[in-house]
């Protein structure tokens, strides 16, 4: 067997029981996250579909299920497959597919589920690959088109999203379902009156693309906006219809950065063991891959570090690939010492690893496959 699908034929007991690095979820951290979710998606009367690329495991997905949300948004066609399992009646595949591999591949999903999963496009080319797919499969495929709200990355400008539509909708084997957007420029934010524009941006650029698709004669059922900062910062929400959060169910340090969490909610961290020791520092046995190298999200640098116990008031100052670099001038950490660090990014984290270990304080109550790590087709 090798290290990579090592699983302990016991679960211990105790996190003094466990080899290290591992990654753990703290249980009642994760349950008040949900909850948390759920009530905001309820408060703004918005439709729950996380986006379960946070996490990539089949067990989170149905506790978020349980806890309100009306389905599910994954990036890669991997992440569908891999999170079927959960159940969810509607999942959401939030990128674009162009090539007659991958849109053979979602053909063959769509058919082999009774779950609704919607497709996305922002282009000619996209309306083309599932069009032809879906006339040779003899279904029709629900699309959203993809909007973009101010990040730059994939989605079109909300006043040609009617265009794209009608274009779209006069294609063989395609329905239009509506619209979606994700506005990672939030994550650029410097204060909370940037991270309030950027809310209000996505919702504007939605509404603005669903207004014209409906006068053009399209339908537009669903208007879905996402992403955790802006979903936890408040925003007038009329006409939009669901919401699509990831990270709210872990949470980082990249979220207590801007504002819109803190440390002590975060349910993810990575327990280290102090290996080696020097002047002025600390060497634990995680680096790179299992933290990764970021800090922030979408090529923002909005973090110090890339982790941090606050416990003991510790931070990876640098990483290499197998060792972090722990800043100790006072020499506090020996050989041997734990240290449990959040990390800057848990997408990125739970990603890294095979197995999650679900704890409650000191107590470990289970282990959880990452069923769809490292999956990125």
């Amino acid at each position: 067997m090798s290290a990579a699908s090592h699983t302990p034929t016991r679960v211990p007991r105790r996190l003094a029981d466990l080899d290290t690095p591992v990654t753990l979820v703290e249980v009642p951290r994760l349950a008040a996250n949900l909850r948390r979710g759920a009530d905001v998606a309820d408060r703004d009367r918005l439709a729950l579909r996380p986006h379960a690329k946070t996490h990539k495991t089949v067990e989170i997905a149905r506790r978020q299920l349980s806890t309100g949300a009306a389905g599910l948004t994954v990036s890669k066609l991997d992440e569908l497959d891999a999170l079927r399992p959960a159940g969810a009646t509607s999942y959401l595949l939030a990128y674009p597919l162009v090539s007659t591999v991958k849109t053979a591949r979602l053909v063959e999903l769509v058919a082999g589920t009774t779950a609704r999963i919607l497709a996305a496009l922002d282009g000619p080319a996209g309306a083309d690959a599932l069009s032809a797919a879906a006339t040779r499969a003899g279904i029709t495929l629900d699309v959203l088109i993809e909007i973009d709200s101010g990040l730059g990355r994939c989605g079109v400008a909300p006043n040609v999203a009617a265009d794209l539509a009608q274009m779209a909708a006069s294609r063989p084997g395609l329905r239009i379902a509506g619209v979606f957007t994700h506005a990672g420029h939030a994550y650029g934010a410097r204060d909370t009156a940037e991270l309030a524009r950027a809310a209000q941006q996505e919702v504007d650029a939605v509404r603005h693309a669903a207004r014209d698709i409906r006068a053009a004669g399209t339908t537009c059922e669903v208007v879905s906006i996402g992403s955790t900062p802006t979903f936890l910062t408040r925003a007038d929400r009329r006409g939009v219809t669901e919401t699509r959060p990831g990270n709210y169910a872990l949470l980082d340090r990249t979220q207590v950065a801007l504002g819109v969490a803190t440390l002590d909610q975060c349910a993810l961290s990575v327990l280290c063991t102090v290996v080696s020791t020097g002047p002025g520092r600390a060497v634990v046995d995680a680096g790179s891959k299992v933290f990764g190298l970021d800090r922030g999200a979408h090529g923002v640098s909005l973090i110090d570090g890339y982790g941090e116990d606050p416990e003991r008031g510790a931070t990876l100052t640098w990483l290499s690939e197998e060792h972090g670099v722990v800043s100790d001038p006072s020499g506090r950490f020996a050989p041997g010492d734990r240290l449990r660090f959040v990390p800057n990014h848990a997408c990125v984290a739970a990603n890294l690893t095979r197995q999650l270990y679900f704890v409650d304080g000191d107590a470990v109550l289970d282990t959880v496959a990452v069923a769809a790590a490292g999956g990125g087709r």
